[in-house]
């Protein structure tokens, strides 16, 4: 089923689910957001599928634990981001795998990525992601109304 949702993914899809012969969605867009939306929007969707994603770190590891995933491939996957799935008994395959993600000016730590480390558990780890993106997202909205 991985074959599929990386068959898609290569169609120039950011985000691929796959199920029972099917893919489920296909989404795109700039980082860990199209899968958040999809987990977001409709949970049930990826409990138990096979998910391919261009990138996949610990932040977006965690999603996909939280959501139930069988099994993740990742055109890039960080080591913390195979350590969490396989963590958790989700098989995953990568392209390449790096030390971290890198923040989009290449200078350090991607702060999703960041943010993924500072629970015990799964669960608190996506609080505190979402904890993060709340406040990001509270910030460019501050800075939209100057």
């Amino acid at each position: 089923m991985i074959e599929l949702a990386k068959q898609k993914l290569s169609e120039g899809f950011s985000c691929v689910a796959a199920r029972d012969g099917a893919v489920l969605a296909a989404r795109s867009g700039r980082g860990i957001a199209p899968l958040l939306a999809l987990y977001e929007e409709t949970p049930e969707l990826l409990r138990g599928a096979s998910v391919a994603d261009k990138v996949i770190g610990r932040a977006a590891a965690t999603v996909l634990v939280m959501a139930g995933a069988r099994e993740v491939y990742g055109e890039i996957m960080s080591v913390h981001g195979a350590e969490q799935l396989r963590a958790h008994g989700i098989a995953c395959t990568f392209g390449t795998e790096v030390p971290r993600i890198d923040n989009r000016a290449k200078d350090g730590m991607c702060p999703m990525e960041q943010s993924s480390f500072t629970g015990e558990t799964a669960e608190e780890n996506y609080a505190s992601l979402r904890a993060f993106i709340a406040a990001r997202d509270a910030r460019l909205a501050a800075a939209e109304k100057k």
